[in-house]
């Protein structure tokens, strides 16, 4: 549906200024992670035991453009502020308790990977903001934030994706837990993303749909992906079998 509306904004030549255009290309991009995982992880023997190889990850991006838009909130507001704070404080805790994340050097080191996506998203939203003619230098950086935030979240389940990946390709049907309850897992990640992106997705669809009405069924349908991928993964712990059999 997402490419749809991106096809059709391209074929009707609306937007306001092409950044309708833009933010479905955005949107189309972030959505085919989810899509791969949907059909990888479901035929995973093991689908809760799968997130703990990669929960971390996505949960350590997504709390990355957070800190960018809070540090960026003085100079102007990214998404909903107060909702950025609130996402913030809550990856801290379902990394500690759900995941029971060390914040250690060695800790992070395991998670290098997740800091040259953020690097990689960083460079080029400089360059992105580069190519547009920039008057000021307050206008560069709040455009490079913007952008590199808008970067980082379409990156969001990359890390998913090439750790499903290598785990079907090497066959891998036991996942390692570390000791980790995997319903509460399961649960405090799902909760987290469905939380979150009501207000990233359905409250800033509310405000924007009397705007720009692409932009904003953009949004609801990026939504209503993310909060099937979470019932997938909340239904596997209650149920044990598989959504889709």
């Amino acid at each position: 549906m997402a490419t749809a509306l991106f096809m059709y904004c391209h074929a009707s030549h609306q937007g306001r200024q092409s950044s309708d255009k833009v933010f479905l290309g955005l949107i189309v991009i972030q959505m085919l992670p989810l899509v791969f995982l949907e059909f990888k992880v479901v035929s995973c023997p093991d689908p809760v035991g799968m997130l703990s190889l990669f929960g971390s990850k996505v949960l350590l991006l997504h709390g990355c453009f957070m800190l960018l838009r809070i540090l960026a909130w003085p100079l102007m507001e990214v998404g909903i502020g107060w909702s950025n704070l609130a996402g913030f404080v809550a990856i801290g805790f379902v990394l500690n308790a759900g995941f029971r994340f060390r914040w250690t050097f060695s800790s992070l080191t395991e998670h290098v990977d997740v800091c040259a996506l953020v690097l990689l998203a960083s460079v080029a939203a400089f360059a992105t903001v580069l190519m547009d003619e920039i008057t000021t230098s307050r206008a560069l950086l709040e455009d490079t934030i913007h952008t590199a935030s808008s970067y980082i979240e379409v990156l969001g389940f990359i890390p998913a994706v090439w750790m499903v990946y290598q785990s079907a390709k090497k066959s891998d049907d036991v996942t390692s837990s570390g000791g980790v309850d995997l319903k509460r897992q399961a649960m405090y990640f799902s909760c987290f993303l469905v939380g979150f992106y009501i207000f990233e997705d359905l409250i800033t669809a509310s405000k924007i749909y009397h705007l720009t009405g692409l932009a904003a069924c953009g949004h609801v349908v990026h939504f209503l992906l993310l909060a099937h991928f979470a019932s997938f993964l909340i239904f596997q712990t209650s149920q044990g079998i598989t959504l889709f059999e």
